[in-house]
């Protein structure tokens, strides 16, 4: 879908921006190649997207491209690819990651799907990655708007939509700022918004209203709880037989173990509850460390934890778990959910995720990404917002005290998550309506 730009606007607007690119890249490219010399993910990561060298097994077919940026995203995606794999089998996927931790969770969802990085947003590398994988149909998660590629799948005729679409105030405010250069949101085919406020951002930075719908969120997809087999396999697993209530503090970020540490503390430590940390990047483990050693605290990791492994129970230790995949097993696991980027910020997580397996959940106030989610279980009784660590040290402290409002909480989440799926059922239908998209590989 072309842009109602004019052509002279465009070729300025693209010409700046592909120099400031080039620049940037150029500035950046020994720190790329150092990085590469040590680490084997990061050569990788610079063949892929900095050259746009795909791995082998790239599929033919004229794929559907679908690209997630990070964790978060690459989660989202799942019900939209269990979608297009249910209603059109014959119709291959590509999933593409712009992260490291992004990259190895698109793994472990997608084992049988052809991952890898995307390329930088260099026209020429685009140009050839594009080439390449010859896509019918380029799905992108949330607001991955790259003007090199926009262009280029413009030119090819490739149609572009988002889906689980999502803009924040900060970058609402950036793009209509400089709306005038770049991207050109009229090249996107179809969006499909979280809600209407997010649809109306859209809207208002040049998508034509006629291809902007509501759509729900695909996070919502996204709340079955683990299996209860799995959650007792990895209790006993752990060793974690002895009844003591479990504290989660998952998906946190820099700051927020500190906190988790000393809202354990002040609920009476290993004495009263066992501590969980789940970090939202395992590559951080150096600096958690760091901290739990300065704090006084012992720990064990969840590499060194397992059958055989631990000479003895966990004990009074802290687990952090360094693994990944295995948070919404860790979900049902516990008693209490501290889910972190939140007091710190980041905007939040999902919400829903520890909601769905029935767990009263805890979060600070920074919750800009998932703000709505958080009001729904707040208002439902199944979520309490903390101000500081001291709050979230009071708030742990009373659920401990009290198993039946714990259990009550935890019902009244997992009853507030039931009735909010349908995102990727309406986004397929979208696509499908709207000729995006055809069932039959044969036919494109």
């Amino acid at each position: 879908m072309s842009t109602s730009r004019s052509r002279v606007r465009v070729a300025l607007a693209h010409l700046a921006y592909d120099s400031l690119v080039t620049l940037a890249v150029l500035l950046a490219t020994p720190s790329f190649l150092v990085r590469a010399a040590r680490d084997s993910h990061q050569l990788r990561w610079a063949r892929e997207r900095l050259l746009g060298r795909l791995p082998p097994g790239a599929p033919g077919g004229r794929p559907v491209w679908v690209h997630a940026v990070s964790v978060g995203e690459v989660k989202a995606a799942r019900p939209i690819v269990a979608a297009l794999r249910e209603r059109a089998p014959s119709v291959p996927l590509v999933v593409t990651t712009g992260t490291a931790t992004g990259y190895d969770t698109a793994r472990q969802l997608f084992p049988d799907t052809y991952v890898c990085h995307a390329p930088l947003d260099i026209a020429p590398v685009v140009r050839q990655v594009v080439q390449r994988l010859d896509p019918r149909l380029i799905v992108l998660l949330e607001l991955e708007v790259w003007p090199a590629l926009m262009r280029i799948a413009d030119q090819r005729e490739v149609p572009q939509v988002i889906v689980n679409g999502r803009v924040t105030e900060a970058s609402w405010r950036t793009y209509r700022r400089f709306r005038w250069w770049l991207p050109e949101f009229d090249r996107l085919d179809l969006v499909t918004a979280q809600d209407e406020t997010q649809a109306e951002r859209f809207r208002s930075l040049g998508v034509p209203p006629e291809r902007v719908f509501v759509a729900g969120n695909l996070k919502h997809e996204l709340t079955a709880a683990a299996p209860a087999a799995r959650v007792e396999v990895l209790r006993r697993e752990l060793g974690l037989l002895d009844g003591r209530p479990i504290f989660l503090a998952g998906s946190t970020h820099s700051g927020e173990e500190e906190a988790a540490v000393e809202a354990w503390r002040a609920a009476g430590g290993a004495d009263t509850c066992r501590l969980v940390i789940v970090p939202r990047h395992p590559d951080r483990l150096r600096e958690i460390e760091r901290v739990l050693r300065r704090l006084g605290v012992e720990w064990v990791l969840r590499s060194q934890a397992g059958p055989g492994a631990l000479p003895a129970p966990l004990g009074e230790r802290v687990l952090v778990v360094d693994s990944m995949g295995e948070l919404e097993t860790f979900f049902g696991l516990s008693d209490v959910v501290f889910l972190g980027g939140s007091l710190v910020p980041v905007g939040g997580h999902n919400v829903l995720e520890p909601a769905s397996a029935g767990v009263p959940v805890l979060v600070g106030p920074q919750l800009e990404s998932c703000r709505r989610e958080a009001e729904l279980l707040r208002d439902a009784g199944g979520l309490l917002v903390v101000e500081d660590p001291a709050g979230l040290g009071r708030a742990l402290a009373e659920l401990l005290r009290d198993p039946r409002r714990r259990a009550d909480m935890g019902s009244r989440a997992r009853a507030a998550v039931a009735d909010l799926r349908g995102a990727a059922a309406m986004t397929l239908d979208l696509l499908l309506e709207k000729g995006l998209l055809s069932l039959d590989a044969a036919t494109e």
